[in-house]
């Protein structure tokens, strides 16, 4: 499975968006949860007044998350489809993908994805 340089750079984009998007979900997370707790000490606090910024926190973890598994599977595709890496590699690829996910992933796009030359 070839790759062509723009592929790679959207791949990769793809591949660091969770660690990018980290701090931002906390921020996101710890300012949501004091939001929440200031309101609930000033005024009388409804249902929405929680769900709203619980769900502004939760929505964008849950598509991160979507788009971990969705490479998660064009990862593990890429591997057993790829001739240049023999059965015990593939194998220790794949187990690292499913038990550390996408801390794997960055150290595969740059072995061999990124460093493997494109034929366009």
């Amino acid at each position: 499975m070839n790759l062509n340089q723009v592929q790679k750079v959207v791949l990769g984009i793809f591949t660091f968006l969770p660690f990018i998007l980290f701090p931002l979900f906390l921020w996101q997370m710890f300012h949501s949860l004091g939001t929440i707790i200031l309101f609930s000490d000033r005024y009388d606090s409804d249902a929405q007044d929680v769900v709203m910024p619980v769900f502004a926190f939760i929505m964008p973890i849950i598509l991160t998350g979507m788009v971990a598994l969705a490479l998660l599977i064009f990862y593990i595709a890429h591997v057993v489809l790829n001739k240049k890496i023999d059965g015990s590699e593939q194998l220790l690829w794949i187990i690292l993908f499913i038990i550390i996910g996408i801390f794997a992933f960055p150290a595969y796009w740059f072995l061999r994805i990124w460093n493997n030359p494109s034929k366009s």
